[in-house]
């Protein structure tokens, strides 16, 4: 298969070359930031916690995540939050000396309640020490602050609809006081983009910038599947009216076939410029492998050049996985393992998250100690079990990291445990994509048989397939370690014990962490999760306490080709 393959020229590609997906793993809705020497990239969270990843560069090509923007209960409310809502489209703008960003939250989006967004605002003296939200008089997706170079006014761009009746979505603005959120000028109309203006109508991440004497409005227009894409438009006035560019779309890998490049839902673009002078667009896209895209939609990027005042992103051509661009150093590919032994008190990695807002603790890392329940002494992640499990829209004992690569292995070593569980108890890892479809293995009390039992569960839209294989022991004890193999067709889930070979227990289509069920909207990607459940009882007084030793990442070479073909 393709992934297997190794092409010598990747091994021997130009030093001098950004390759794409600058950040992979789903962030979607990019928007790019320089001050001084420095980028900073934000994108969407959803209804994982803390919200908002912050990343950082100094070349363009290599990415660390920097910082959250939510961090606390007083930042965001994600109680009951399905997939699909939470924080969307955050935009970065640095305005007299201090950090803003324009997002929304929308606390619900299902078949039965859909909410309608709520926009904020946020500062920080430092991307790291946020204010509060300030909520802000309109209501729509996507906000971005622009302040007018000539004049300093703060404009609030956003889309919203026309009206609650008609419900005609569009690109709306208002000067906004930072303080209070409020509009202080007329709200007004922008454009509608370049497609028919109807009830289907999707113009969103607006995007202003002055270049040249002109005053630019990039947008995002088709949705953000197949059909999405980035246009623009010019005008003497930040209100307009606005002149569309010739060569609109400016970026559309859909033009050249849904089924035909592995790059696509291209859009939703935000320019930069480099002290240099040179430009770039940060935009999301999908990787389509067999026409699905289970780490949904990541963070690229292209060039930009100008011509009669007008962009060309890519020169014109599509973007290619296989193309390098640019002038810093190419980044390393595959990336160096990721190693997580949890020894610190103060919590994981910074890279991992939880659902929604957790109110309770239902975690500790570092090292913890003997107990009369059946936990030995040693450092890891122990988790404090409730009721909830990852189908439930709470918040259960659980953590998460973004799947980084369609060709990796996810391990996690289990903490030994002198007790035993019963069939309700369980502690697993999972591969996540919604509290509608994940793939779990872990160790629980047998059903139907005593003992403890490895379990596997696959959860296809509303679906579910166990199995189950005797521990043949009384303890966890302390060389278990579970698995995940993804690959880009599919996921494997196993057990190893000690220096055995992996025992393979299911396997599934990688297709089911990329969609969601008829209704339903799923816009992140494939996550690993590490979880402990009582599943709907309360983690009995006398159970042990569970966890994990450690996790390990390995990523593999990807070598994705250029289009969607797969035998």
């Amino acid at each position: 298969m393709a992934f297997f393959s190794a092409v010598f020229w990747l091994l021997v590609a130009a030093v001098e070359a950004i390759k794409n997906p600058i950040i992979s793993g789903w962030n979607p809705d990019p928007s790019i930031l320089r001050v001084g020497n420095e980028y900073y990239i934000a994108t969407s969270s959803f209804e994982y916690f803390p919200g908002t990843p912050i990343y950082k560069s100094t070349d363009l090509a290599n990415w660390e995540l920097f910082s959250h923007a939510q961090t606390g209960p007083d930042d965001v409310q994600l109680y009951g939050t399905p997939t699909g809502a939470g924080v969307w489209a955050p935009t970065l703008s640095y305005i007299n000396g201090r950090y803003y960003l324009a997002s929304m939250t929308r606390w619900t989006y299902d078949p039965v309640a859909r909410v309608w967004p709520r926009v904020y605002l946020s500062s920080s003296p430092d991307l790291i020490h946020w204010s509060k939200p300030t909520w802000c008089e309109p209501w729509g997706i996507d906000p971005s602050l622009f302040q007018d170079p000539k004049d300093g006014k703060v404009y609030l761009n956003l889309m919203a609809p026309n009206n609650n009746a008609d419900r005609l979505w569009g690109i709306y603005q208002c000067e906004v006081s930072l303080q209070t959120g409020n509009c202080i000028g007329e709200y007004i109309p922008l454009w509608n983009g370049t497609l028919p203006h109807n009830s289907s109508a999707r113009d969103e991440g607006p995007k202003m910038f002055v270049k040249d004497g002109y005053y630019y409005l990039l947008i995002a227009e088709g949705g953000t599947d197949d059909l999405h894409r980035s246009t623009i438009a010019r005008s003497d006035s930040p209100k307009g009216p606005w002149t569309p560019a010739p060569n609109n779309p400016i970026l559309f890998n859909g033009a050249y076939g849904f089924d035909n490049l592995t790059v696509q839902s291209t859009g939703h673009a935000t320019f930069v410029e480099t002290p240099d002078g040179d430009w770039y667009a940060a935009f999301l896209a999908r990787r389509k492998v067999n026409g699905t895209s289970p780490l949904g939609r990541e963070t690229f990027l292209t060039t930009v050049t100008w011509k009669d005042g007008w962009p060309i992103l890519n020169d014109g051509k599509p973007i290619l996985l296989s193309e390098s661009f640019g002038k810093t150093p190419n980044q390393k590919y595959p990336p160096a393992p990721f190693k997580d032994t949890f020894a610190i008190s103060q919590g994981p990695d910074a890279s991992w998250y939880q659902l929604r807002v957790p109110y309770t603790t239902n975690y500790q890392t570092g090292r913890t100690k003997s107990s009369k329940h059946g936990s030995t002494s040693s450092s890891g992640i122990t988790f404090s079990p409730n009721v909830f499990g990852l189908s439930d829209r709470d918040t259960p004992a659980a953590i998460l990291r973004k799947q980084k690569s369609l060709n990796m292995t996810f391990s996690a070593t289990l903490l030994p445990v002198a007790g035993s569980l019963g069939y309700r108890q369980s502690v697993g890892i999972s591969a996540y994509l919604s509290e509608l479809q994940h793939q779990d293995i872990g160790i629980r009390g047998c059903v139907n048989a005593t003992g403890m039992c490895f379990y596997s569960t696959l959860i296809t839209n509303g679906t579910s397939t166990s199995n189950q294989v005797p521990l043949n022991s009384t303890t966890i004890p302390d060389n278990i370690t579970l698995h995940i193999r993804a690959t880009p067709l599919k996921y494997s889930l196993g057990y190893s014990i000690g220096s055995k070979a992996a025992v393979w227990m299911a396997e599934i289509a990688s297709s089911w962490l990329a969609f969601a069920p008829a209704n339903w909207f799923v816009f992140s990607g494939a996550s690993f999760a590490l979880f402990a459940s009582g599943n709907g009882n309360p983690w009995p007084y006398n159970a042990p306490k569970v966890g994990f030793k450690e996790v390990n990442e390995v990523y593999y070479d990807e070598n994705i080709p250029d289009h969607d073909v797969w035998n």
